[in-house]
């Protein structure tokens, strides 16, 4: 008995430690934006002086806060939607159709997660933004965001169907639905836990990337929050006070996107990969 109290003490006390390793950034970020820039540089750490709102004032101009916020959520929006059909989907006919050929696929789509975006982001930019001109596009931005998210996401739709029971298919083919109808009518709604977690990461994913929309976004019009963000450095200075309210406005949509589901995130993951 002493040693599982010893146990639980021991979880409890590393649980929180974690959890302060993880606060601590977050915290220095909501502290940072009260002070001015040479506040921040003279003591980054300390507590500000005083509440001062001006810096979020300042970030929601500077930054043209209001279309970034936009273009993320048009970018983040599309990439999510088309995402979970597809993936959805996908995952669903690999589960069930055992074919050789979707074997092959799968382990193709598995090879592709291990290839970081820098190896073929050249390639893209030069296909894309250079021969076919899809240069300020959110359209093109959201598309490549789809083609890289949808591998790690059949991957847990995949495994996620592997767990629900193959007699639900055969009950509703006996009542006459077709393959497609059944994935609709009795796999999808089945699949909330995990359309959420795979949400909620393509979601982050997509709204905090810089690199690729980097590449693809130079005009001041087309701007996502994570590029509006580079506003504040120059290359003779940096207004480090702004930027970070800047920072806390544009995590705040998606922190509270996470808040909300994260309760179905565990259930999700271990489900689409354990049991697949």
């Amino acid at each position: 008995m002493n040693k599982m109290k010893a146990k639980k003490s021991l979880m409890f006390f590393v649980t929180l430690l974690v959890l302060i390793l993880f606060m601590v950034p977050f915290f220095i970020l909501v502290i940072n934006t009260f002070k001015t820039t040479q506040e921040f540089i003279q003591t980054p750490f300390a507590l500000p002086k005083s509440l001062n709102f001006e810096n979020f004032f300042v970030a929601v101009r500077r930054m043209n806060f209001w279309t970034a916020l936009k273009n993320t959520a048009v970018v983040t929006v599309a990439a999510v939607l088309v995402n979970t059909l597809v993936s959805a989907m996908t995952g669903y006919l690999f589960a069930r159709k055992r074919w050789k050929i979707n074997k092959f696929i799968f382990m193709a789509f598995l090879a592709s997660m291990v290839a970081p975006f820098q190896v073929y982001m050249i390639p893209q930019v030069k296909i894309y933004a250079g021969q076919m001109g899809f240069s300020n596009s959110l359209a093109v931005v959201a598309y490549i965001a789809i083609g890289l998210n949808i591998p790690f996401a059949v991957f847990l739709y995949n495994g996620f169907v592997e767990g629900i029971p193959e007699e639900l298919d055969e009950a509703a083919r006996i009542d006459g639905c077709s393959f497609t109808r059944t994935f609709f009518l009795i796999i999808l709604p089945l699949l909330k836990p995990i359309i959420i977690t795979v949400t909620v990461f393509v979601a982050m994913g997509v709204w905090n990337d810089y690199l690729m929309s980097s590449l693809f976004l130079t005009k001041q019009e087309t701007k996502t929050l994570a590029i509006a963000i580079k506003t504040f450095l120059t290359n003779h200075s940096a207004e480090y006070a702004p930027m970070m309210a800047g920072l806390l406005l544009s995590i705040v949509p998606v922190l509270i996107f996470y808040l909300a589901g994260q309760k179905y995130i565990i259930e999700g993951v271990v489900a689409g990969s354990v049991k697949g």
